[in-house]
């Protein structure tokens, strides 16, 4: 049995667009699905499991790939052979399960360290107060979604990091919650 992502995986590969390519197995036959939510798609198929999945860069390329399979394989290898087939014709890029499990949660480790700096180094502090000031100017302005900016942001910089380490924080707060011009 394919290991599921956690919720915060999910959340994370769910940021940055990515989605599942999935081999289903049911006891109504054989399918492909194609989902940012694996768990979800095996409640809604009782008595089924994941055989595959490979992550793409899109729900759009996921679905593009399940269509593209068609009517129903008779085997799991024949589905893998026919979403693999398709990739390459479209030039979609399969990346493999297990790996990208692994990816995300590291980078989710990163993330939360990058959170732990941020606090450190007072940037969270910082964040706050801005985020306290510029709510007195719009009461209607969201702390939660102000967080989220906060989160993605770091996030963002993590993932052009190339060398695995901690983003470059300056500016953080400026980016997320940028002061009036008025």
């Amino acid at each position: 049995m394919l290991e599921l992502p956690s919720n915060q995986v999910r959340s994370w590969l769910a940021t940055f667009g990515t989605a599942a390519v999935a081999v289903v197995s049911a006891p109504s036959g054989i399918c492909v699905a194609a989902t940012q939510d694996l768990a979800r798609t095996l409640r809604s198929r009782r008595g089924a499991e994941v055989a595959r999945v490979w992550w793409v860069s899109s729900l759009a390329a996921a679905l593009e790939l399940a269509k593209a399979v068609g009517a129903a394989p008779s085997t799991v290898e024949e589905a893998e052979r026919l979403i693999r087939a398709a990739a390459q014709e479209r030039g979609i890029a399969l990346a493999e399960h297990e790996p990208t499990l692994a990816r995300a949660k590291a980078a989710l480790a990163r993330l939360d360290h990058g959170l732990a700096v941020a606090e450190q180094r007072g940037i969270l502090a910082a964040s706050n107060s801005r985020f306290k000031f510029l709510r007195l100017k719009d009461p209607k302005l969201d702390y939660g979604k102000a967080h989220s900016r906060l989160k993605f942001e770091i996030a963002r910089r993590i993932a052009e990091t190339s060398d695995g380490g901690l983003p470059d924080l300056r500016g953080l707060v400026n980016a997320i919650l940028p002061m009036p011009t008025k």
